[in-house]
C-alpha cells in the first residue's frame, strides 16, 4: 500500500483527493452513519437494519444503495432477502475516532458550561426565561 507523500504536487494527487472527496460526502449523512453503525458488528438484511436504525425502508434502501456504490458495503443476496456488510474496517474505524472525538469535545463542553453555571448561577427568574 503506497502512501501520500505531503511533498507529492497536489495535482498529482487530485484524483485520490476526488475520491476521498466522494467517500466523505457519502459517510456526511448522519443517516448512513448509522447504518453503518448497526453493520459495524455482523452483517444484516433491510429488515434488520430498518429496524437497528428506525429509518423506514425507503430511506434504508436509498442509503444502502449510496454506501454500496461508494464501495463502503457488500451485499450478498439469500432468496429474496438482500444481506449487507461492511467492505472494509478502515473508513469504519475513521468514523469512530472522530465520533470519540466529537463526544469527548461535547462532554468537556457541558462540564465548562456546567463550570460556568455554578461560578455565574442564574436566579430562578432568569432561568424561566432561557
Amino acid at each position: 500500500m503506497s502512501s501520500l507523500s505531503a511533498s507529492a504536487p497536489s495535482h498529482d494527487l487530485q484524483p485520490v483527493f476526488e475520491s476521498v472527496g466522494r467517500v466523505f460526502s457519502v459517510l456526511g449523512e448522519p443517516a448512513r452513519l448509522r447504518i453503518l453503525h448497526a453493520l459495524c458488528q455482523q452483517e444484516r438484511c433491510v429488515n434488520d437494519i430498518m429496524q437497528a436504525t428506525g429509518l423506514t425502508q425507503a430511506n434504508v434502501s436509498r442509503h444502502l444503495g449510496r454506501l454500496y456504490q461508494a464501495g463502503l458495503l457488500v451485499r450478498r443476496r439469500e432468496g429474496s432477502q438482500v444481506f449487507y456488510r461492511v467492505a472494509d474496517s478502515a473508513p469504519l474505524d475513521l468514523c469512530r475516532v472522530i465520533a470519540e472525538q466529537v463526544q469527548a469535545r461535547q462532554a468537556g463542553a457541558q462540564r465548562d458550561g456546567d463550570r460556568f453555571a455554578s461560578v455565574f448561577p442564574l436566579d430562578t427568574k432568569e432561568q424561566a426565561s432561557v
